[in-house]
């Protein structure tokens, strides 16, 4: 029995950030030319899902702190060069991490191929990224020149980029630039897979009025995020939180077959692993799940009303803030809750559930 009619998005990404807020961690290195060793000045060092960036001064060298004490994720990007995302997967006060950035030369064939892409394959790629097309008062793309489409004789679509893209999203008030890594869409079976690092700097609002809807729809999203269900998990309250998980063969059996965390979770000191074996679905409610809304989880009626996406199985390693080490793995089949206009920097949710919301973190000159 087929319950969901919209295509299946395979979204596979890696968030990762810090453990404990009173600690930090310092990151320092050089960026040069992986051809001849000269310093690479200006290239953006960003850490993945947050607001903390810095560019490398005339000498190569940057300097990064990044808040608590657990793995997070760099990214190192600049026009030209193939960009680098490195996982830092043990905690430490201090990591050298020099780059050595290799030059981008597109092949020939994906670059003669530039003049022969549809309309179709534009609009797909915008659409997987954002979310939504492109548009001036939405999710506006500074930069969509600088994307590379070519469709192979595979009926494979793959997309590239020599820099960031750089989006505005004017729903929630930030800049984004985006790190793209891959992007594949398999037209054969429905199925796209795109990885990248997303940076994020908060707009200044020109009005109070501007300023308030921004927060408003900053906490929509925030109430369906990635952010806060794993959150939630790390303190078993996702009802409370407004987040179900069900057993994949609930929906398809009519019958409501829920898991229990502690089969699913294994808890430690300063983290708790999530292992699923099996796959589940995630609906996402954002607002407390009640007995009734369990019970009635099963029915076709409430399926284009919510988020839903399926959890592969995978394991993972949450830490005490909610963020996360590890492949995530989800399919979504209903809104979405992984492209850039579901998505705000990890330290929103850190410091809306303390009711502050910061408005002054940004790339350092």
């Amino acid at each position: 029995m087929k319950i969901f009619r919209k295509s299946i998005l395979i979204i596979a990404g890696i968030c990762l950030f810090s453990s404990a807020l009173e600690a930090q961690q310092q990151i320092t290195g050089r960026i040069t030319n992986a051809t001849d060793g000269t310093p690479i000045q200006y290239a953006y060092v960003i850490i993945s899902n947050s607001t903390i960036g810095t560019k490398s001064d005339e000498s190569g060298n940057y300097s990064l702190t990044v808040p608590g004490n657990g793995s997070f994720e760099i990214a190192v990007s600049y026009v030209g060069y193939q960009p680098v995302i490195h996982k830092v997967d043990t905690p430490k006060s201090f990591h050298q991490y020099d780059v050595a950035l290799e030059v981008s030369e597109l092949p020939e064939v994906i670059i003669n191929a530039r003049v022969n892409y549809r309309r179709s394959d534009v609009n797909l790629f915008w659409e997987a990224l954002l979310g939504e097309r492109p548009s001036r008062n939405g999710m506006e793309v500074l930069n969509p020149d600088k994307a590379y489409f070519y469709l192979n004789s595979n009926n494979v679509l793959k997309v590239s980029c020599k820099e960031p893209i750089e989006v505005i999203n004017h729903h929630t008030g930030y800049h984004i630039w985006y790190v793209l890594e891959s992007f594949e869409h398999y037209y054969g079976d429905n199925r796209t897979i795109f990885y990248g690092a997303p940076y994020f700097e908060e707009l200044i609002p020109q009005s109070r009025l501007q300023k308030d809807r921004w927060e408003r729809t900053r906490q929509a999203v925030y109430s369906v995020s990635i952010n806060r269900f794993m959150r939630a998990l790390y303190r078993e309250e996702i009802h409370e939180n407004g987040f179900l998980l069900l057993d994949r063969d609930s929906l398809f059996a009519q019958k409501i077959s829920l898991p229990a965390l502690e089969n699913i979770l294994q808890p430690y000191n300063d983290r708790t692993q999530l292992n699923i074996e099996i796959p589940l679905y995630l609906m996402c409610y954002a607002k407390p799940v009640t007995e009734e809304m369990i019970k009635s989880s099963i029915h076709r009626d409430n399926y284009g009303r919510f988020p839903i996406v399926e959890l592969e199985p995978q394991q993972i390693t949450i830490y005490q803030d909610g963020t996360y080490t590890g492949l995530l793995t989800i399919r979504e089949h209903q809104s979405s809750i992984s492209r850039l206009s579901a998505m705000l920097p990890v330290e929103y949710g850190q410091t809306a559930e303390l009711g502050e919301i910061e408005n002054d973190t940004g790339i350092q000159d």
